[in-house]
């Protein structure tokens, strides 16, 4: 699968996308328990703690992907895939011979991220307005395919306890392991075609 250490000599950028609340810095710390399979983790939510402010933890994400890119060091970034400024950092890694991942996370209802947000806070990690959450899950779908042509792999799941992956990307392709039914899976798959999108082996997949 494509969650993978980087190979021997080649520079790699990885994204760990989701809506908040997908479980993205919990997959990163458990992915990474026993080996930094990412290279330098760049988290802006733990950055703007340490820093103060929103804009502060983003000027100082910013400043530390720019020192990846020119330095030719792995690195991993968490991102909601909201704005334009992942699809800048993606063409600039690129442009410097970086090859692009991008892992995932999927929750099947909004009430699941607003849960899992409730949680976080109740545990003392840091809040996000419902509403953004809602506005976010609203245009994944979208956020996602207007990422996946311009990665050269990617892996599509769910994180609980473990990675419940379901789908890879590569070669310009979505693969479908119809290992289970995830509902959101399930619904990204149309809206993808219907965009463009191509499926491995699955041409008449709506016919």
């Amino acid at each position: 699968m494509s969650v993978r250490k980087a190979i021997d000599n080649e520079k790699e950028f990885t994204i760990v996308a989701g809506v908040n609340g997908a479980g993205k810095s919990t997959f990163i710390e458990w992915y990474t328990s026993d080996e930094n399979r990412f290279g330098h983790v760049i988290d802006a939510d733990k950055l703007a703690r340490e820093h103060g402010s929103l804009i502060a933890g983003g000027r100082k994400a910013l400043e530390e992907i720019n020192f990846c890119i020119e330095n030719g060091i792995n690195f991993c970034q968490e991102t909601t895939l909201s704005g334009n400024q992942i699809i800048r950092t993606i063409k600039k890694a690129k442009a410097h011979g970086f090859r692009v991942e991008v892992i995932y996370l999927g929750l099947d209802t909004v009430e699941e991220h607003i849960a899992r947000v409730a949680k976080r806070v109740s545990e003392g990690g840091h809040d996000i307005p419902e509403d953004v959450i809602r506005r976010r899950f609203a245009s994944r779908f979208d956020s996602l395919c207007r990422i996946l042509p311009l990665c050269d792999g990617g892996t599509l799941g769910r994180f609980e306890d473990s990675f419940d992956f379901v789908a890879l990307y590569f070669g310009g392709k979505l693969y479908d392991f119809n290992l289970n039914d995830r509902r959101w899976i399930k619904e990204f798959y149309p809206y993808y075609i219907e965009n463009g999108g191509e499926m491995w082996g699955s041409s008449d997949r709506n016919e």
